[in-house]
This record gives C-alpha cells, sequence and structure tokens, in this order.
C-alpha cells in the first residue's frame, strides 16, 4: 500500500543516518499522518522530532536539533546513492517549523495505486491488524419467548457489522448467539402456550380435543397473539389420540417439553427467520439451559476457586437498593394501595423491556442479583472488587439456586475455555450499570471483555410515532419494519451513528428514491459507476477505450502508460481517497464504529459527483480521447469496486442500476459516461 511504501522511503533514510553516525544503531518505523492542510502535501512525517534526542546523543550534541535532523533525513532521501526511493514516488519533501517533514507525491504514485484495487478486487480494503487473534461477538442474545422488536434490531446489525469490520481488520472472528433459555421467563411463555391451546382447541374445533377445558391465561404469561401460532403448532405437533390428555394434565406435569417445543419454535419460526432477512448468520447457537444440565455453573466456580478469587463474605445491601428500597416505601405512602414495582435481574444480552415500549429503556431503575441477600449470612461471591467493580457479587442465592450472574460467568468461563481470549458482546444501553461487573469476571479469569453498548430507536411515520403492534403486544416488531423499510434501509439507518446515540428512523425518509434518502443516495453512486460503464460500451470511442483496457490486462506497464492520463486534481484527490479505505476500516474495526464507513461512502461519492458534476461539459469521462476515456474509465471501476466493498461490509446491496423519482433523475440528467 502507498503509505506502507512511502514510510519505508523514511526509514530507509534513517538507517542511512545511523550509517552515518547521526542516530545510534535501531530499528526505526516511520509514522505518516495526513498533514492538516492538504496544501502542505500528501503526507506528514514527525520522524525528526520523536528521534531528537537520539541523534542529540548520537552526535554529542548539548541540546537537541529535530531540524538539523530533518535535513539529514531529507539530504538522504534526495541522495541517488542510499537509493531510499528507488520507485520514485515522491515529489517532493520539505521541512517545516522545528522539524516536521511534509511529502508529496509524484502523480505516477497515485496513479499506479488504482492497479492495486484492481488486483484485490473484492478483498481490497482487508488488512491484517487483528494478526488472527481468536475473537468472539455476541449479539442480539433475545430470549426466544416472542418475536424481534426493533432493538434487537439495532443490536443484531450493530453486532453482525462489527464483525464484519474485526474480519476484515484480520481478526479471527466467531459469531455466537447465547440462548436464554432458562429461568422463569421461558415457563411463563409454555404456561401461555398451554391456555391458548385450550383456547384454540374450542374455538377453532382442533381435531381430537373439541371439548377442552379452559385455561386461564396469568396475567404474568406472554400475550402477544403469536402465541397462538405457537399453542397451535404444539397441539398439531401431538399425535390426535393424545391431545385431549395433554389439554388435561397439569402444567406442573409437562412444563419441561412446554418450555422445549415453545423455545425452540420461536427461535426458528421468528428469530431465525427475522435474522435471515437481514442476512445474518450465526457460527454458534450457545444454550443457556446446557450450563445448567451439564453441571457448568459448579465447573466454573470450582475453576475460579483454584484461582482463588472467590469467598465467603457477609454482604450489606448495596447502597442503590437501599435508596430503591426507600423510593418504593415512599411512593407506597403517598399513593393509596399502590404497589412498589418488583424488580428483576436482566439476562446478559437481553434488553429487559418487559411491557415496555421499544422507544425507552429501563435505566431508571437498578437492577441486582444480590438484593435478596440476608444480612449477616455469608454467601459464596466472586472478588470482582480485586478488578476493578464497586462490590463483591454472589454466584449463589441462600436457596442454594445460581444467581443470574453465576449463569453468566459460567458461559464467559466456557467461551475463554473455547480458546477466545477476546469477547466483544453488544448490550443495550438499559445493560450500563452489569458491565463492569462482568468486565471484572471476565478479566479475573484471564480473558478481556468489551462491551458496545447501544441506544434507543424512535421510529416515525407521517411525522408521527410508528404505532405499536398488536400481534407483539406491546411493541414494533423487527419484522413489521423490515416489511416497510426493507432490510437495505434498515440496516443502513441503524449504523448511520455511533451505537451509543439514539437513532431516529424515519420510515417515510426510508422509502423514498432520491438522494435524500441516505441509504438511496450511496446505492445509486454505485449504480451511476456502473451506468457509466455500460455506457461507455455503446459509443465508439468508450468501446475502443474500453478494448484498450481490456487489451492491457495483465500488463502493468501498459496500463500505469494509460493511467498517465489521469492528471486533473480532483482525480488524484479520488484516488487518494480510495487508498484510505484499509485503514478507514481497520479504525472502524478497532474501535467498534461502523458508522465510519457509512460516513466514508457518503463523503466518497459526495466527492466522485463533485468531480464528475464540474468536468461533465469539458472533460467527460467519455470525450474524444481515446487515452483519457480509458484512464477514467478505469477510475470509475476502481470506485465502483471500492463502493461495492463498502457497503458488502456494511451488508447492504450493491445494485448495478436504480431508478429514481423524476424529480430525482431531472437533477441527475446526464450522470451517464
Amino acid at each position: 500500500m502507498i503509505k506502507e511504501n512511502v514510510a519505508k522511503v523514511i526509514e530507509v533514510a534513517l538507517q542511512a543516518c545511523v550509517r552515518d553516525g547521526l542516530l545510534p544503531a535501531g530499528d526505526y518505523k516511520a509514522q505518516l499522518d495526513a498533514p492538516k492542510q492538504a496544501a502542505h502535501g500528501d503526507f506528514a512525517c514527525n520522524a525528526a522530532m520523536v528521534l531528537q534526542k537520539q541523534h542529540a546523543a548520537a552526535t554529542n550534541a548539548a541540546k537537541s536539533n529535530p531540524r538539523a535532523l530533518a535535513e539529514a533525513i531529507v539530504a538522504r532521501v534526495r541522495d541517488p546513492a542510499v537509493q531510499a526511493d528507488p520507485q520514485k514516488l515522491l515529489a517532493s519533501i520539505e521541512i517545516a517549523g522545528p522539524g516536521f517533514l511534509n511529502l508529496r507525491l509524484a502523480h505516477s504514485a497515485w496513479q499506479g495505486e488504482l492497479l492495486e484495487i484492481a488486483s484485490q478486487g473484492k478483498r481490497f480494503g482487508r488488512t491484517n491488524r487483528g494478526q488472527g487473534a481468536k475473537t468472539m461477538v455476541e449479539f442480539v442474545s433475545a430470549n426466544p419467548t416472542g418475536p424481534m422488536h426493533v432493538g434487537h434490531g439495532r443490536g443484531a446489525v450493530l453486532g453482525d457489522t462489527v464483525a464484519s469490520l474485526l474480519d476484515w481488520a484480520g481478526w479471527s472472528v466467531s459469531r455466537e448467539y447465547y440462548i436464554n433459555d432458562a429461568g422463569a421467563q421461558v415457563f411463563r411463555l409454555a404456561h401461555a402456550v398451554l391456555a391458548r391451546a385450550s383456547e384454540i382447541a374450542r374455538v377453532e374445533r382442533i381435531e381430537g380435543c373439541p371439548d377442552a377445558q379452559p385455561i386461564a391465561l396469568d396475567a404474568e404469561d406472554y400475550q402477544g397473539d403469536y402465541v397462538k401460532d405457537v399453542a397451535r403448532a404444539w397441539l398439531l405437533s401431538l399425535p390426535v389420540s393424545e391431545r385431549a390428555a395433554a389439554l388435561a394434565r397439569p402444567f406442573e406435569e409437562q412444563k419441561e417439553p412446554l418450555r422445549k417445543f415453545s423455545t425452540e419454535w420461536v427461535r426458528t419460526h421468528l428469530i431465525e427467520t427475522d435474522l435471515q432477512l437481514f442476512n445474518i448468520k450465526f457460527d454458534v447457537w450457545f444454550s443457556e439451559k446446557t450450563l445448567h444440565d451439564q453441571g457448568a455453573i459448579e465447573a466454573a466456580v470450582e475453576a475460579l476457586r483454584a484461582q482463588g478469587v472467590l469467598a465467603e463474605e457477609i454482604l450489606e445491601k448495596p447502597a442503590d437498593a437501599k435508596k430503591a428500597e426507600k423510593t418504593a416505601k415512599a411512593t407506597a405512602t403517598h399513593e393509596s394501595g399502590a404497589k412498589a414495582p418488583m424488580v428483576g435481574t436482566p439476562n446478559i444480552g437481553t434488553p429487559n423491556i418487559g411491557t415496555q415500549s421499544i422507544l425507552a429503556t429501563s435505566e431508571s431503575v437498578v437492577q441486582h442479583d444480590d438484593e435478596d441477600a440476608p444480612l449477616g449470612k455469608p454467601l459464596l461471591v466472586m472478588k470482582t472488587t480485586r478488578f476493578g467493580d464497586d462490590r463483591d457479587r454472589p454466584l449463589f442465592k441462600t436457596s442454594g439456586e445460581p444467581t443470574y450472574f453465576a449463569a453468566d460467568v459460567a458461559y464467559h468461563w466456557d467461551k475463554l475455555q473455547r480458546g477466545y481470549k477476546r469477547l466483544v458482546n453488544v448490550w443495550g444501553a438499559d445493560h450500563g450499570g452489569y458491565v463492569s461487573r462482568m468486565k471484572a469476571a471476565v478479566q479475573s479469569m484471564g480473558g478481556e471483555l468489551e462491551v458496545i453498548l447501544f441506544q434507543l430507536v424512535n421510529l416515525m411515520k407521517d411525522g408521527q410515532p410508528f404505532k405499536m403492534s398488536k400481534r407483539a403486544a406491546n411493541f414494533v416488531t423487527l419484522r413489521e419494519l423490515l416489511e416497510e423499510a426493507g432490510p437495505d434501509a434498515t440496516r443502513f439507518f441503524f449504523l448511520q451513528r455511533r451505537g451509543d446515540m439514539a437513532v431516529d428512523f424515519d420510515l417515510d425518509l426510508a422509502k423514498k428514491r432520491s438522494s435524500d434518502n441516505p441509504v438511496f443516495y450511496v446505492q445509486y453512486g454505485h449504480a451511476r459507476c456502473a451506468g457509466m460503464l455500460l455506457k461507455a460500451a455503446e459509443s465508439p470511442v468508450g468501446a475502443r477505450a474500453l478494448a484498450r483496457l481490456e487489451a492491457a490486462r495483465g500488463d502493468e506497464a501498459a496500463l500505469r502508460t494509460l493511467l498517465a492520463a489521469l492528471t486533473l486534481p480532483e482525480e488524484l484527490q479520488i484516488v487518494q481517497r480510495l487508498m484510505t479505505f484499509p485503514d478507514v476500516v481497520a479504525g472502524a474495526a478497532e474501535a467498534f464504529e461502523p458508522h465510519r464507513i457509512v460516513f466514508y461512502l457518503q463523503e466518497t461519492i459526495a466527492q466522485f459527483h463533485s468531480y464528475y458534476s464540474k468536468y461533465k461539459k469539458t472533460e467527460r469521462v467519455v470525450g474524444d480521447d481515446e487515452n483519457k476515456s480509458a484512464a477514467r474509465l478505469f477510475l470509475v471501476s476502481q470506485v465502483k469496486q471500492v463502493l461495492f466493498n463498502a457497503l458488502t461490509l456494511l451488508g447492504v446491496s450493491a445494485p448495478e442500476r436504480m431508478d429514481a423519482d423524476r424529480e430525482e433523475d431531472e437533477r441527475d440528467e446526464g450522470a451517464t459516461a
């Protein structure tokens, strides 16, 4: 890549300084950055500033003189005997201020970089920044108790794209879904299914059980209409001769098979189906219940005990729990007959929405695994305070049941045992209070946990909040959104902002076929490039130019000769932008910030549109000059390739043709070659 090659020029000059006694022996690396002002060149280097003390020591100087070292570096770059720049990449190298180096590249250096894009094709943008480090990204992990809501959708897209970024940047990535199929919530679903089945049997006159006795639906049961689909499927899965007996059998006697059928049906028919619409696939679906069934929690506890991070302690009630208790009592006093809300513990990776709208988070309620810990009685705790947590965390309740925290610790212990030393979890913002304890727990087990928190989604249609779904009972389902806006727009809108920023999702804008719609804008940029290449073949000059490019395929010297026609400043600036794509991808991966790719797409397309609009009457892509036409068509082809790669990275399609609204077509008249 051009940046690395230019850095080597400076590094060769630095080694020449070592041989000449101007620097002590060492393997010096040159760091290149973008200059603060474009007029100063293409790259800036601070090597002389960084190495000024070493230079002073090597030359026995009384004080540092970075400018003198900068002059020595420049002299050796220019010295033919040193051969620091055999490819003649630099057009100029100048000293600025106390010793900074401003480097300007030759036109031929930028022109030649287009060959790198053409050579790598769909792999352009990939790097080895992660050096194959084994990394797991766990995301979505919603309870298998109902359809996915819009909040799950944003977490799914964010997690999937972060995983793709890490993969492109050289990490060895696995995507995992933690199925919360243990605990009270799955039995509430199972009971709801049994109750709805008794209703369906009577109303629909199901064969084998038309006279079933009604079973009441509890207030805590899942209420959505989708439960009827699960119930119907369960009934029809039973032999006709067994249906009446199953409906008459007490819930306690069949709650486990009901739980298993219900959660598997929801996962297969609701969760996986929605994820497939997004083209999101998981490498592993990990069942929480297996942790309990296989004794994994106890095994993890014993392994942690051997590491000396467990202890028996008497816990005090947390200060924030005391505050919540006091507030609840005060509320009960002032609101006659009102009950203080029950506070449950969130299962990791699953926003504790309950009957809340997806447009709200539950950060106002602080939730604790150890709130019911009796004062004065010892509990087995994990010493998370050694690793930055504000208090130690109990692993078992006084009843002997493992806490939610214990199950989460066991799950992360299992991840580490599978060889993943770097763990990335994508959680809703309402899990913010859970981050420090889990980071401390994973650190105590010898691993590294990084958590991406994402904020709420505000859905708007016709200028009003988008209404809830009757089918889901209390929120907008992800499938409703996908059917309304489509997967491309949904993914793109979810990724436009940092994960920790709320997203305003305008459904009307998402469906608009104009440049006002951000996803249409970037897809149309790719389609415009495709249209230019297609249109070029229809003109005599364009056809000959394309033939010359085809004839030069694989002949680097011939291609470089053709590309020498790219001399307009805007053309070289486009090449420069294209060549930053690998660094943009690597930076976005390291920061877990997919929105950087969104911005890159928008800025690249804007720059290309500006170039085209400026010269469409004087320096058309396909004009009278066959050489220039060939070079510009090659440039368009590489712009198209980079746009394709960026869209693919985001999981958004890159259409070859798009029809805009009439108004957009008029604004874009002449947008072909």
